[in-house]
């Protein structure tokens, strides 16, 4: 828990433990110390609350602020971690993070009104909340990993209980995959809300920037997305072809000629245009990753099928047979016609890979209103 100024709560901090910092990588983040799944959380905000009494410099303030959403990351980080995206405390911590860096931007801003100059203080802010805001992001992806990684061995488990013919078995792990399937579409509904909330605070920060650093950090943003993107697919076992940033790399390169040109605002919004084309190309590559795994999987499915046939012939009369041959048969004809519709949406999802579409009149149009 953050050092309290009082007595009285400073013993509470030593009773319930002090701060530790941990380096991840390149990426530090505070304990997340207390979290919102504690009956005593409200020692921490107590705590919050005493320090914001007893700072009075607006410039401490603001740091104090982003000290206290990094914080709020760290929190979300170790619940998600430890208790899933179903946890209580979960939306709780994640209020609290909008709250911290809204605070801060107030903050800014009010400084800026009254002439201030608050360029410096903002890219310092900015610089720190950044990759801790990257840190989340990342711990949003290992939760959907490791989800996957249970979903597949889940589906394994079935194809297994199925092939033993225990009905029971089949029917408790699908419950239990279709459990998980739920979790995991909480937890990108979560992914997307919390990245949306935190790009629109962090987009309110970066406006109390300077013109030029606020543009150049657009810029580097966009280039780390791509990279991410790729090395992401890559781990999935697929190469995203170099046509797929096509609208990307032609945005990016206007944003750079504007940033050399000193039009910042221009090169802002248009690196800002290029990063939002990428939910393009992550969209087509998670359709594509898809399209294979119904691929694969509906040719297991015909060989579990075949295989089980062959069994049963193995036992079977004469008049059983004929019948076996025949449900075989049809489920093949079926098989094949399922194998066929999965092949061309294969190939459909391969194509929009490579082709994707072409930026729209209202992006070409945007940099021209900001000039």
């Amino acid at each position: 828990m953050k050092k309290i100024i009082t007595t009285a709560v400073l013993a509470a901090s030593l009773f319930m433990g002090s701060v530790a910092f941990a380096q991840t990588q390149e990426i530090a983040l505070p304990s997340a110390g207390l979290t919102p799944e504690s009956p005593f959380y409200f020692f921490d905000k107590l705590g919050e609350a005493l320090q914001r009494f007893f700072t009075f410099n607006p410039e401490n303030k603001a740091k104090l602020e982003i000290t206290f959403a990094k914080e709020r990351i760290a929190e979300i980080k170790l619940i998600l971690e430890d208790k899933g995206v179903a946890a209580k405390g979960l939306s709780v911590a994640e209020a609290g993070l909008q709250d911290n860096i809204s605070r801060a931007t107030i903050i800014l801003a009010q400084e800026k009104q009254a002439g201030k100059d608050t360029r410096n203080i903002a890219k310092e802010l900015s610089d720190e909340i950044s990759p801790a805001n990257d840190a989340l992001k990342d711990t949003f992806k290992s939760e959907k990993s490791a989800l996957e990684i249970r979903e597949n061995e889940l589906k394994a488990k079935i194809k297994e209980a199925r092939r033993a013919g225990d009905a029971t078995l089949v029917e408790s792990l699908t419950k239990q995959l279709n459990e998980l399937k739920a979790q995991k579409e909480l937890l990108e509904q979560k992914e997307d809300e919390q990245g949306q909330d935190l790009d629109e605070q962090e987009e309110s920060l970066d406006e109390q920037m300077d013109a030029k650093d606020e543009a150049e950090k657009k810029i580097r943003e966009a280039e780390k997305e791509r990279a991410e993107i790729i090395n992401e697919a890559k781990e999935e076992g697929l190469d995203v072809p170099a046509e797929a940033f096509a609208q990307f790399d032609s945005l990016l390169v206007q944003a750079k000629a504007a940033l050399d040109s000193g039009k910042y605002d221009e090169a802002k919004q248009l690196a800002k245009q290029a990063e939002k084309s990428l939910e393009g190309v992550d969209k087509n590559i998670e359709n594509l990753k898809d399209a294979k795994e119904n691929e694969q999987e509906l040719k297991e499915e015909a060989e579990d099928q075949q295989r089980e046939a062959e069994e049963k012939l193995k036992e079977a009369d004469k008049e059983s047979a004929e019948k076996i041959k025949e449900e075989l048969k049809q489920k093949e004809e079926k098989s094949k016609e399922e194998q066929e519709k999965a092949g061309e949406e294969l190939k459909r999802a391969e194509e929009r890979l490579q082709k994707p579409e072409s930026k729209s009149e209202e992006q070409k149009e945007e940099p021209e209103e900001q000039r």
